[in-house]
């Protein structure tokens, strides 16, 4: 037989793990299994049996939802037909089985990217207003009982700029922030009300944003050549902040920086007095409070051919989500595709 019948092409699939509460190494968690190559962006859980994963299937958003045993992927909300590379990029579970996730495409037509802003509400996703074209959303997070979604603008789009909206009064609405040339927010997360971070790059450089509960402000951090990625609030004097080889620490008073096992950090989230970092190259490294380690635990299925790109904790435990590359969707050294279900079951 001639070599290229038999040659197996690298495809790009989700990936996703679980360290479940007081187990001792990670496990394996199978993607939904969908059409076509497939990138999970976004996790965020309240539960072992309660979870939302979600990226981009094609050139289509992707929301699936975990039960604790397989995955049901619902139809998505209305989505532009004309946009390119539409993708959902961040998630957030709420109160009353209810979710909000967060993304963006390109629409061919406008010339302009267009923010994705879709609501779960325990039976079906409705599409909202993002912000208008010209503009992206990349984190949504809880703060107690209030929501946050961010993202930026574009200057070919006449809306450059850090863009922060806050779900009140039964919709969505657009927040003052500092005026940040360049300015693009990542990531969103917080403790309180009164107590959210948000984080991504002005220009070149590290950008962290701070809000009290009247205003958003800007917060000094060491001098980084880079973007931050990711953001974990802890408590008012614990926060966490990573983007490549930097990890950022907010001790209450001041952000500084701390020394951490990984070169390509894309992604931070706490539980149980453990902070876990990963990115890249399958790099997963933890804080248990005194010290950073490397997780080999985490090596086994999927090694350096996994990219992390978000996390999330819970009661139950600690999921990453990512992408990896494989033969083919069934390639052996990794966890078989669960089918997923679709809402009609």
């Amino acid at each position: 037989m001639r070599r290229e019948q038999t040659q197996r092409h690298p495809r790009v699939t989700g990936t996703m793990l679980a360290l479940p509460a007081g187990a001792a190494a990670w496990r394996a968690v199978a993607p939904p299994a969908v059409p076509g190559p497939h990138l999970l962006s976004g996790v965020a859980a309240v539960s072992a049996t309660e979870a939302w994963a979600v990226g981009n299937a094609g050139q289509a958003p992707l929301a699936a939802r975990w039960d604790g045993a397989s995955w049901t992927v619902p139809p998505g909300a209305p989505v532009n037909p004309g946009l390119a590379g539409a993708s959902l990029q961040d998630v957030a579970v709420l109160a009353a089985g209810r979710a909000v996730a967060v993304g963006g495409g390109h629409d061919r037509l406008a010339g302009a990217e267009v923010p994705l802003l879709h609501e779960w509400d325990g039976a079906a996703w409705t599409a909202w207003d993002g912000g208008g074209p010209g503009r992206v959303l990349t984190g949504v997070a809880t703060a107690g009982d209030e929501v946050w979604a961010v993202g930026h603008g574009f200057p070919w789009g006449g809306a450059e700029g850090p863009l922060v909206l806050h779900r009140a009064d039964g919709g969505w609405r657009p927040v003052p922030v500092p005026a940040v040339p360049r300015g693009r927010l990542l990531a969103v997360s917080g403790t309180a009300p009164d107590d959210v971070w948000a984080v991504g790059a002005a220009d070149r450089a590290a950008l962290v944003l701070h809000y009290d509960g009247r205003a958003w402000r800007r917060t000094p951090v060491p001098a980084l050549r880079a973007p931050l990625a990711d953001v974990a609030a802890v408590s008012r004097t614990e926060a966490w902040a990573v983007g490549r080889d930097q990890v950022l620490r907010w001790n209450g008073r001041r952000w500084t920086r701390v020394k951490a096992p990984v070169t390509g950090a894309n992604t931070v989230t706490a539980a149980s007095g453990t902070v876990w970092v990963a990115g890249g190259g399958g790099e997963l490294a933890r804080f248990d409070g005194r010290a950073w380690t490397r997780d080999a635990s985490a090596a086994p299925p999927f090694g350096a051919a996994a990219v992390w790109l978000a996390s999330a904790s819970d009661p139950g435990g600690v999921w990453l989500a990512g992408t990896r590359q494989v033969a083919d969707p069934e390639a052996p050294g990794g966890a078989p595709s669960v089918p997923a279900r679709t809402a009609d079951g």
